[in-house]
């Protein structure tokens, strides 16, 4: 193992110690226990529990299944989340399970089965959401590839049934010729009884309709990098127009990713493709969609 690689091991591994240790600490104090009478009951000195959930001590499968049975919880209560995940939701919702009685989480168990039945029933695939140049086509067309899913473009839908392209579209009939032909091909695939892997245009979130009804049908990624990726991923394809006699362009992609952020946000996941290999990409796309190949395969 090179240096670089042991600096980042060591780096990770004190970020799920840390991680570890915070769940450990908040869900004790969910508990209702102190320090010392969770030690206690998990057969552990006190001072190596404090050490535990400030990040400092790494804690044995055996150890962290002693603490869990003192709980009465899941030793997988005490690990993070998966990094492809939006974690802050996973926290959150990992927080209140482990706040509720068995009672309460008896009750729970069935309403969340029934929502997820109507979503695995209702799902028309995996959308990837994102401006031009994050890697959306290479992603989705290699994941559909690997798994034998149909991939539509939008945009090249759009332009297969104006019979035009985009360009000459907007000039003839404007946004709203263009919208309304991005409406119909959503309307199209949600009446679809196959999953698809779909690429959405980077101004779909100017159309709130089409982008409530992807949001709403597909499990959806906002494949996501930094402005200098976009630019020279574009430029590499051999597509010069957006520094071509426009020195600002950088600057107006900021602004641009800025402005659409929020709207991306709304997205399941986020994948950052930024100075990463397409491997780990795909990796991590697989991983995300990991429940709607499970679907499907059932």
């Amino acid at each position: 193992m090179q240096p670089n690689d042991t600096a980042k091991s060591d780096t990770a591994n004190s970020d799920i110690a840390k991680s570890v240790g915070d769940r450990v600490r908040s869900l004790r104090r969910t508990a209702g226990l102190s320090r010392k009478r969770l030690a206690t009951v998990a057969g552990v000195s006190e001072r190596y529990l404090a050490d535990l959930e400030t990040g400092q001590a790494n804690a044995s499968v055996g150890l962290l299944a002693r603490l869990a049975d003192a709980l009465s919880l899941d030793v997988a209560s005490f690990l993070p989340p998966p990094r492809s995940t939006n974690g802050a939701a996973s926290q959150a919702v990992a927080a209140r399970m482990a706040g509720l009685s068995d009672a309460e989480q008896s009750t729970l168990a069935p309403l969340i089965e029934r929502w997820l039945s109507d979503r695995r029933r209702n799902i028309r695939g995996l959308a990837l959401l994102g401006l031009r140049g994050a890697g959306k086509t290479t992603l989705g067309t290699l994941f559909a590839e690997r798994h034998r899913l149909p991939f539509v473009s939008i945009t090249r839908e759009i332009e297969a049934r104006a019979g035009m392209t985009l360009a000459d579209l907007f000039n003839l009939g404007g946004p709203d010729g263009y919208r309304a032909l991005e409406n119909e091909v959503i309307a199209d695939l949600l009446r679809r009884n196959d999953h698809v892997v779909l690429e959405t245009a980077g101004g779909i979130v100017g159309n709130s309709d089409a982008l409530g009804c992807v949001l709403g049908a597909f499990k959806t990624v906002w494949i996501k990098a930094t402005p200098d990726e976009h630019l020279s991923r574009v430029m590499n394809q051999g597509d010069l127009r957006p520094m071509h006699g426009n020195p600002q362009a950088r600057e107006h992609l900021k602004a641009l990713l800025s402005a659409r952020e929020p709207d991306y946000a709304r997205a399941e996941y986020v994948l950052d493709t930024s100075g990463r290999a397409i491997d780990a990409c795909l990796a991590d796309l697989e991983t995300i969609a990991g429940p709607l190949l499970t679907w499907r395969a059932t």
